[in-house]
């Protein structure tokens, strides 16, 4: 028995199965130690009617509240608390501690929030006060302090459908997020398409055993419906990590699949490549994949490559490329806007790559491969939605196989962008000549063919060189597959007077970074110039997890032009083509120090030590902090004269990626458990050091029991200390127990 065709909105919901099975597990949660927290459906509503209560206090229905959470349970809890009080949740970036918060900044000051809920020891690493004047909120509420026993004054109150569950603020370039205004009966709508589309619950005991896993932000659409409301709406089990989990080790996602027997669980296209790219074949022993029945992939532009790559590394661990679920939505839509039916195989259509150039599908005929596109094919409209391809200048509706922008239509089409009124009549308003209603613009481009939706790219960024069409993907894919160095990047064009100029920036990977960047940046080239005809004027190669993109994974090429323009770029090597231009590139500077440099270390770099002191947690982290300044040196190509053991991390441009990357690279270094962003919780490689021999050595930190990352009862032996002092010191074991030795006689 489900209540889906009773519930007018997800409180609705949440009672239900809070009355149906009160004792089964609603949520897990897995910490950065894969440590499970579990919540029943009865625990959540009574801590979601406990902060309802606190919330019903000062607010009224309608008003706004911002969520700043980092992963976990709260999240959950707060959302719906918001809810439970008819007060519109308003999911908000995670910000770093103690740093400037412009996005949240903005969120707020557009919505008008009226307070700010998150966990006491986020309030901890937190200053309000960093928010502007004109975006203090009335007050911020830690709900994990809040006593279950309110729960006894929460006041029900009359939800409609057409009430707002919640604002999803765009996660794209602009420096404007708009809120994307989404209704509980647009949710319940785009959940029993999913639902339908996904083929979960066609059985009691399909629905009992129904469980996923995800590690997407919950402030993203594609974490918080896709990961955490999909499965509640259905009364199955979600198993959550945080982000920074998968990227610090993705393997982590495999195994939770593995360990939790789930079913159902999904990504952007990006994470998939990473977790063929990046597990270790020893990592994927035991591994078994074979329960996951749908695997969904939902970022654009889905790439055949790297589902295949996916499917044959993990074949051997029960994974089936039948499992694979390619799917197009957005938040315009709620979330899902269009998808296969679960039973089809995926479909990929080769076509001419020129004829796509024009807006035309030709399905390749014998022509060579670099003449070639590969496309996936997305399935079709939501039941009950109509989906077209639409000349964007006429507002015409495109015949089959012709590209042209997605507009879409139905109860799943979100209300419009919250205090903009322009924007939403000119986005969600538009019509189609022969048919009525509104339809919601997506700025997408695709075509339909044999009912199967396939999405072809950005109208806006589509690079329009010499009256021709380019996708920015396709370049970035043919730079991709030049050299194995080159990772994602972005392609876009520059405005000049001779007519539009091609730029592209790319990722370097760390593990290439010796190799000669001139040799790299002619293979980009010549791939280029084979494959598109055309001759970039500018390649830039930066460093690795610097490119921006959003939450799902997604370039934000506008972003990247606008960085570039601004020469802000993290810089390892640029190339400025002489034929265009006889100055160097607009945006050239950065890190490298001029065309073709990067900056290494002496062979035997090391900074001159600090003074030697008797007590062994000094010492080793004197150590520890010289190996953590030449990696600053090394990794991030920083200067050697401007490393300073109290130099903020954040000053050596390491933002959350790198932090997850250099906690990931001290743990195997040292064999110390660290948390993915220990970085940010220790901002200078002084602080850190000795946090990282107090942890090792078995000594309680003098910081707050928050960032305490191992078991302080697990004091390692001499052996392990000797080993330390080995990998630091380049030494053998046997001279380093030695050296500890004799410091133990000082």
């Amino acid at each position: 028995m489900q209540c889906h065709s009773a519930a007018s909105s997800l409180v609705d919901v949440l009672s239900w199965q809070a009355t149906a099975e009160p004792d089964r597990t609603a949520y897990v949660f897995l910490d950065d130690r894969g440590r499970p927290l579990e919540i029943t459906f009865a625990e959540l509503e009574r801590r979601a009617q406990s902060i309802a209560a606190r919330l019903q206090l000062e607010l009224r229905p309608g008003d706004r509240a911002l969520l700043v959470y980092p992963p976990g349970l709260d999240f959950i809890s707060a959302f719906f608390g918001c809810l439970y009080a008819g007060v519109t949740a308003v999911p908000a970036t995670y910000p770093k501690p103690r740093r400037p918060m412009p996005r949240l900044n903005r969120i707020a000051v557009d919505c008008d929030a009226h307070v700010a809920l998150s966990t006491a020891a986020t309030l901890e690493t937190l200053d309000p006060k960093l928010l502007s004047i004109d975006a203090a909120t009335s007050q911020w509420i830690a709900t994990d302090e809040l006593v279950d026993a309110l729960a006894e004054q929460w006041e029900p109150c009359a939800i409609q459908g057409s009430d707002l569950a919640f604002l999803q603020y765009t996660s794209g370039s602009t420096s404007d997020p708009k809120g994307v205004m989404v209704s509980h009966a647009n949710l319940l709508n785009n959940l029993e398409c999913i639902r339908e589309s996904f083929g979960i619950g066609e059985t009691d005991d399909d629905r009992a055993s129904a469980t996923g896993v995800f590690w997407l932000p919950a402030y993203h659409d594609m974490g918080l419906i896709g990961g955490i409301l999909t499965p509640l709406y259905m009364g199955g089990r979600s198993v959550l990590m945080s982000p920074t989990t998968f990227l610090q080790r993705p393997i982590r996602w495999l195994r939770a699949i593995h360990d939790y027997r789930a079913t159902i669980s999904g990504a952007p296209n990006f994470a998939y490549d990473f977790c063929a790219r990046r597990t270790k074949p020893e990592e994927r022993t035991g591994l078994d994949l074979s329960l996951w029945r749908l695997a969904f992939c939902g970022a654009e532009p889905i790439r055949a490559e790297t589902l295949e790559a996916f499917s044959e590394t993990f074949r051997e661990f029960g994974f089936r490329s039948s499992a694979i679920y390619p799917c197009y939505g957005l938040a315009e839509t709620t979330l899902l806007a269009a998808g296969p039916k679960y039973t089809d195989e995926p479909t990929i259509l080769t076509v001419n790559r020129q004829a796509l150039a024009e807006h035309r599908v030709a399905p390749a005929c014998g022509e060579p491969v670099e003449m070639t596109q590969r496309l996936v094919g997305c399935g079709h409209a939501m039941p009950g939605h109509q989906l077209l391809i639409v000349d964007p200048a006429s507002n015409m509706p495109c015949g089959q196989d012709e590209v042209g922008e997605i507009c879409i239509q139905g109860p799943s089409v979100a209300q419009g962008y919250w205090d903009r009124a322009e924007e939403t009549a000119e986005l969600f308003g538009a019509t189609v000549a022969g048919y009525e209603g509104r339809f919601v613009r997506t700025g997408d481009l695709g075509f339909s063919r044999d009912g199967d939706l396939f999405v072809t790219g950005r109208l806006k960024d589509v690079i329009i060189i010499r009256g021709r069409n380019h996708y920015p993907q396709d370049i970035e894919q043919s730079a991709e597959e030049a050299h194995p160095a080159v990772l994602m990047g972005a392609a876009f064009a520059l405005e000049a007077q001779a007519g539009e100029r091609l730029v592209v920036v790319h990722q370097i990977d760390r593990q290439h970074r010796n190799a000669n960047m001139d040799q790299i940046v002619q293979a980009i080239r010549r791939s280029i110039v084979e494959h598109h005809e055309l001759d970039p004027y500018a390649i830039v190669l930066i460093r690795q997890t610097s490119l921006p993109i959003t939450s799902s994974g997604k370039v934000q090429r506008a972003l990247c032009r606008q960085q570039y323009e601004r020469g802000v770029l993290k810089v390892v090597h640029a190339w400025t083509n002489p034929a265009m231009n006889g100055t160097a590139a607009k945006g050239e500077g950065g890190r490298g120090k001029g065309e073709g440099s990067f900056h290494r270390p002496p062979a035997h770099f090391r900074l001159p030590p600090a003074p030697l002191r008797s007590v062994e947690v000094d010492r080793t982290a004197e150590r520890i902090e010289g190996w953590m300044l030449q990696w600053l040196v090394v990794r991030l190509s920083v200067n050697p004269a401007d490393v300073s053991r109290d130099r903020p991390f954040a000053e050596y441009g390491v933002d959350s990626l790198t932090a997850v990357e250099m906690s990931q690279e001290l743990e195997d270094q040292f064999q110390v458990p660290l948390p993915p962003i220990v970085a940010w919780s220790f901002p200078t490689p002084a602080t850190l050091s000795r946090y990282l021999a107090e942890q090792t050595l078995g000594v309680s930190s003098t910081e707050p029991a928050v960032h305490q990352a191992a078991d302080p009862t697990a004091a390692p032996d001499d052996y392990r200390l000797a080993h330390l002092l080995a990998e630091i010191e380049n030494l053998s074991d046997d001279e380093a127990a030695r050296l500890l030795a004799e410091e133990e006689r000082q």
